[in-house]
């Protein structure tokens, strides 16, 4: 028995920490060059599945960090919307506040202009209308990182899994 172990001795089992660190430099060399992780295994002269391990890992890293990326930009992208939007309903009630001033300091006797007015009015109204609706559209529409459960939880109360398990 003593034989065997000496003849296996340093070709088997666990590599050392300081090895592992190593192995798993190598590979993430590797892995950055787009390399598959066959072609890194063979280069390497490692295990295949030891690549392909350490390869997943670096992919679950790569995506989590790209989806926090996108998250952040989706955030900051919504708030720069919706404050340009308020931006656009300041001017706009603004404007219609013009409108009414102008049309109330005009004299009653000019009926022309109160259908001009009224025209300019309902313009601006429907406008004011519409943006309000694009930004609670904006407002109301959940970023990446939320979970639809989480979302209507907090839409609308309690979880609807949970109405919907009370009922059967």
């Amino acid at each position: 028995m003593p034989n065997k172990i000496a003849k296996n001795s340093g070709k088997r089992g666990r590599p050392t920490k300081a090895k592992q660190v190593e192995i798993r430099k190598d590979c993430e060399e590797e892995y950055m060059k787009y390399h598959s992780a066959s072609y890194a295994a063979s280069v390497l002269k490692l295990n295949p599945h030891t690549v392909e391990k350490y390869f997943r890992e670096f992919q679950e890293a790569e995506l989590e960090e790209t989806n926090r990326d996108f998250v952040i930009k989706q955030h900051s992208v919504k708030n720069k919307v919706v404050a340009r939007l308020d931006d656009i309903l300041d001017k706009l009630d603004q404007q219609y506040r013009d409108i009414k001033a102008k049309f109330e300091e005009s004299d009653a006797e000019e009926i022309y202009d109160l259908a001009r007015y009224e025209a300019m009015k309902t313009t601006v109204l429907k406008s004011i209308s519409d943006i309000l609706q694009q930004k609670a559209s904006i407002e109301t529409t959940p970023t990446l990182d939320i979970t639809i459960d989480k979302y209507i939880e907090e839409t609308y109360g309690k979880s609807v899994s949970e109405k919907v398990a009370k009922s059967k």
